[in-house]
């Protein structure tokens, strides 16, 4: 997304741009549609009612994450941190040059000085994830995850949700913290609903095996505690809202020590979406930066899901 005025950056950084060898900062974001194997109306999708959808499709918050998902991994959006305002998009190996020359806090000071921010203000370089976020390999799966969460009785939006955000490229996919899978389940977690974790065989790379799994720690922990939560906060649970659906993911991904930690710091609201917001910019024990953008990135990669089954 190019802006009006980003002449001015580009020449009050123009030194730092010859000494780094760049004769062109053109965007190369990729006009490219993810390669059609599978036609896209065979695919399931969990639908949030339109009036719930629409108020958090609004929030910069949401637009920055879905510009995000689908720029390429050689592009990066340059990002007010506040206001989520989206100031450009240069490429990956420019960045990656800034970075390497130091160049990054001269070239962020540019950005403040174009569009008129203070220098204690935050500028985000955020790269591309479109390769990341890969819907033609989560579409066949909502339908299987569906019929899991159903007979558990459980709401299949949150295997949705999961499915699109967690490992949606790589189910073989391992965090840092030892989570695996399609659902990113911990050992402990799978272990408590009888799956084998071991050396020699790990039960989370089974999709059957960890839906139910993910579907019964949503029963049995998540949208209890984020039940209790709601009503800390002053308002009554309603499991159909998606705003009580973001809190409980909220608790999926940072767990509900954490989040309780976060809610009892914003305190009490009048609407769950303001609660949903509040918590987007609230900092408590481990629930940080990437805890605040989980409901963030879920809505976002469902938003662009919907608007990439109907392209």
């Amino acid at each position: 997304m190019k802006v009006k005025g980003l002449n001015d950056v580009w020449m009050n950084a123009l030194g730092l741009m010859l000494f780094l060898g760049f004769s062109s900062v053109a965007s190369c974001q990729s006009t490219t549609k993810p390669t059609k194997t599978l036609p896209r109306d065979s695919f399931h999708c969990v639908i949030v009612p339109s009036e719930q959808l629409d108020f958090f499709r609004k929030q910069p918050a949401v637009q920055v994450w879905q510009k995000v998902i689908l720029l390429t991994k050689d592009s990066a959006l340059v990002v007010h941190k506040d206001s989520r305002n989206m100031m450009d998009v240069i490429s990956a190996k420019l960045l990656d040059s800034l970075v390497n020359a130091d160049g990054l806090e001269q070239t962020a000071q540019c950005y403040r000085d174009t569009f008129g921010y203070e220098t204690c203000e935050l500028v985000k370089f955020v790269r591309g994830k479109r390769e990341f976020f890969d819907f033609q390999k989560v579409g066949p799966l909502v339908d299987d995850a569906k019929r899991v969460f159903d007979e558990i009785g459980v709401n299949p939006i949150y295997a949705q949700l999961i499915l699109l955000i967690e490992s949606p490229n790589n189910p073989r996919a391992r965090s840092i913290s030892g989570a695996v899978g399609y659902y990113q389940l911990m050992p402990f977690v799978a272990r408590k609903y009888g799956l084998v974790v071991s050396s020699s065989r790990d039960d989370r790379h089974n999709f059957e095996l960890s839906s139910m799994a993910a579907a019964k720690l949503m029963r049995d922990y998540c949208i209890p505690n984020a039940t209790r939560m709601a009503m800390s906060a002053g308002l009554q649970p309603d499991v159909d809202q998606l705003w009580f659906q973001l809190l409980v993911m909220h608790v999926y991904n940072a767990g509900a020590g954490n989040v309780r930690k976060a809610v009892t710091a914003v305190g009490e609201v009048r609407t769950g979406e303001e609660l949903i917001m509040k918590l987007w910019k609230t900092q408590a024990g481990a629930f940080g930066n990437s805890s605040q953008n989980y409901s963030q990135l879920a809505t976002a990669s469902y938003i662009n899901y919907l608007d990439w089954l109907k392209s």
